[in-house]
């Protein structure tokens, strides 16, 4: 199963020190690897008004950027190429631009990442036969109207208690 544009959401049992607790929008997933954006590790930028989201341990140069805003496109063509899921779509240049010019970053439908979560060919595959996420559907209101502090809590399944032994 294709994972581009799903949502992966660690499992409460994911101890990874940097995946516990994370959601993840995949970008790419093929019989090479898999490629996707932690989307709830925000990190301060001091030039920047807005959070730089940490999107996963592996560096790369420069930033992605994702948005809910449809109106920034460049018509039918674009939002097609440039759409990961409903409602989210890659960022350029030009739309990093009109989000610094923001005067109010918090209520734009946008986020700015460095770094990325990256799996190679039959990593994630072994992950997810662990049981070490869930997939959902991806789209902005999951992404977009969700606060940054409850995401994960709000897609992670819910977990049985652990009988107590008294």
């Amino acid at each position: 199963m294709a994972l581009a544009g799903q949502l992966l959401v660690a499992r409460p049992t994911l101890q990874d020190g940097f995946f516990g607790r994370s959601v993840v929008l995949m970008l790419q997933h093929g019989d090479d690897g898999a490629f996707g954006l932690v989307l709830n590790r925000p990190a301060q930028a001091k030039e920047l008004p807005f959070p730089v989201f940490v999107g996963g341990p592996c560096k790369m140069d420069g930033l992605l950027m994702i948005h809910g805003r449809k109106e920034w496109l460049g018509g039918d063509d674009d939002e097609i190429k440039m759409e990961v899921c409903p409602g989210v779509f890659l960022g350029t240049a030009e739309h990093f631009e009109r989000a610094t010019e923001s005067n109010d970053a918090s209520s734009e439908r946008f986020r700015v990442f460095a770094g990325y979560a990256g799996w190679s060919k039959g990593q994630l595959e072994a992950e997810m036969s662990q049981g070490a996420w869930i997939v959902l559907a991806g789209n902005g209101e999951r992404i977009f109207d969700t606060p940054v502090p409850e995401l994960w809590q709000s897609l992670a399944p819910p977990t049985l208690p652990e009988p107590s032994m008294n």
